[in-house]
């Protein structure tokens, strides 16, 4: 798989903001790093490094976009429903095994995305014709989370393995699907938060600057920075192929734009020493995939702004999802009163983490300034020009 000796690299595909990255770059002295710095390293809006994919803001360190999550623009003539969506990427996932003659190895939480990944290859084939395909990573706290489902879908009719040992499972043997990308095509959890601090009926009017700078102020970021932040968000959001309109909107177009390459590679930052020998981009495009990444997916979220949330009311949120998986197993408590809950990061608690992810798969622990810092940066000037 390997064709020779990597070169070095002098741009990233994501960094890992929680280890300390902004400090680590070096903010003390550079206005346009610590206003960069003061969205990363706070908990109001990210935590993760941010890479524009229509290619409109230049961040202060060399970020690559990689190229298959370039935002797509056309939406001419799109029609796909999302359960259609989760039928065509079943089939595609299931062909991939076939042709390969590997396993499918699904990560699952228990949670409404990885719950409908399963339901979506089990409408394509059946649990008989999966038992040998179809392998399910999981916690006790993946069935704690949804143990009905469990009992009816998965124990005695699946194999399961251990999800404290995902990062073994990168080694060319299986292929590795993830759920990764449904928060970002139905709005963000940044509005669970946002919800304590202003009614949740304003998340839903026109956006409006006193919805989100005085919030991001409570987090502690200099009301300058959230200024700053704030006006960017909407001259960008002025440049999608959709109409953003509200504040949830607004939020939305940012997670969906900004966060989606660090969430796709953030588990492949996890891959175990022994293995990482083998990650390149073949590698990459074969045998890790997150269920949701499709340009189908995003053009449908792009396209269906009313079936994100329902009611103004954050119980539904990813309603449509939820529909779709009671479609399937008349699960209605599952469907009424399950709420979205973080379930990724458990796994990734006291593993081996490196600081960053070049654009050639090197895992850096060590990130120098000077190999990675660009001048000419959106922070330093007017953005767009």
């Amino acid at each position: 798989m390997k064709s020779g000796a990597k070169q070095p690299a002098n741009d990233l595909y994501m960094a890992n903001v929680k280890t300390g990255l902004a400090r680590k770059l070096g903010i003390e002295d550079d206005p346009d790093i610590r206003l960069w710095a003061d969205l990363l390293t706070n908990d109001s809006i990210t935590g993760v490094s941010l890479i524009d994919r229509m290619g409109l803001i230049q961040m202060p360190y060399n970020f690559k976009l990689y190229e298959p999550f370039r935002m797509p623009t056309d939406l001419t003539g799109y029609s796909l429903t999302y359960e259609e969506c989760c039928q065509k990427r079943a089939a595609e996932l299931l062909e991939l095994s076939d042709r390969l003659n590997k396993p499918i190895y699904v990560c699952y939480s228990g949670g409404i995305d990885s719950t409908l990944v399963v339901i979506s290859f089990l409408k394509q084939r059946g649990l008989a014709q999966l038992k040998k395909q179809l392998v399910i990573v999981l916690t006790p706290d993946s069935i704690d989370e949804n143990p009905v489902f469990y009992k009816d879908y998965i124990r005695d009719h699946l194999p399961v393995v251990s999800g404290e040992r995902l990062g073994t499972y990168f080694d060319g043997q299986r292929i590795v699907v993830g759920g990764e990308h449904n928060d970002q095509l139905f709005g963000t959890d940044i509005v669970d938060k946002l919800v304590k601090h202003i009614n949740i009926d304003k998340v839903f009017e026109p956006y409006h600057r006193d919805a989100l700078v005085p919030y991001m102020i409570n987090y502690e970021m200099p009301e300058a920075s959230a200024n700053w932040w704030y006006d960017m968000f909407v001259w960008h959001a002025k440049q999608a192929p959709c109409e953003i309109k509200t504040t949830f909107d607004l939020l939305w177009w940012f997670n969906f734009c900004f966060k989606w390459q660090t969430v796709y590679f953030r588990m492949l930052l996890r891959v175990d020493n022994s293995l990482r020998h083998l990650v390149d981009h073949e590698f990459v495009a074969t045998y890790f995939h997150h269920f949701y990444s499709t340009q189908d997916f995003q053009k449908w979220s792009m396209l269906n702004p009313q079936l994100k949330i329902r009611n103004n009311n954050w119980k539904d949120y990813k309603f449509h999802a939820k529909d779709v998986i009671y479609n399937f197993n008349q699960d209605a408590d599952y469907r009424d009163n399950k709420i979205k809950r973080r379930s990724l990061f458990k796994l990734f608690i006291g593993k081996d983490t490196p600081d960053g992810l070049s654009g050639n798969f090197d895992y850096l622990y060590k990130l120098d300034r000077a190999d990675f810092y660009i001048e000419d940066n959106s922070f330093k000037k007017t953005y767009g020009t």
